[in-house]
C-alpha cells in the first residue's frame, strides 16, 4: 500500500530514510530538525518542477538553500499547479505539471484514484505554502534537504 500524499511534521512518524526535510534557514550540516518538516520522496516530487522553473539548481538529491524571494515566485507556481489540479486536468496533461519519480507506478497510483488523490496534493500544496509564508517571514533562507 502506498503511503497517503501528505506532510509528516513528527520525527517518529519517518520510516527509513527516502525523505524530503524542508529546514527553515540555511543548512547548519544537521538533518532531522524538530522544526523541519518531511515528505516522501515520491510526494514532493509531484511538486518539483514547480520549484526547478524558480531555483535552476534544485536537486531531489542535493541541499538547495533558497532564499525568500525565490521562494515567492515558487509559492506563485505552486498556486498555478493547484488551479490546474482543480480544473479536472485529462489525465495525459498531468505529466506536463507533475513529476513522477516511480513513473510507471506512481502514474498507476495517482490515476487509480485521480479525483482523490489530486484532492489530497491540492490540500498538501496549500499547506506547504502556509508553512513556508510563515516560516519566510522569520528566515531569510529555506532549505530543501535532499534524499
Amino acid at each position: 500500500m502506498r503511503e497517503r500524499i501528505k506532510i509528516i511534521y513528527e520525527l517518529e512518524h519517518l520510516k527509513g530514510s527516502c525523505y524530503v526535510e524542508i529546514k527553515p534557514g540555511k543548512y547548519s550540516g544537521e538533518n532531522w530538525g524538530e522544526e523541519s518538516i518531511f515528505f516522501t520522496d515520491e510526494t514532493f516530487t509531484y511538486f518539483s518542477k514547480a520549484i526547478e522553473k524558480h531555483y535552476k539548481k534544485y536537486s531531489l538529491w542535493g541541499i538547495s538553500e533558497i532564499n525568500r524571494e525565490t521562494w515567492k515566485l515558487i509559492l506563485g507556481e505552486l498556486e498555478n499547479l493547484k488551479l490546474f489540479l482543480t480544473n479536472n486536468p485529462k489525465p495525459e496533461d498531468l505529466k506536463k505539471h507533475i513529476e513522477y519519480l516511480y513513473l510507471e507506478i506512481t502514474e498507476k497510483y495517482i490515476l487509480g484514484q485521480l479525483n482523490k488523490n489530486l484532492d489530497d496534493l491540492v490540500k498538501v500544496i496549500t499547506e506547504f505554502q502556509s508553512w513556508i509564508n510563515k516560516k519566510s517571514k522569520d528566515n531569510e533562507y529555506i532549505s530543501v534537504l535532499g534524499v
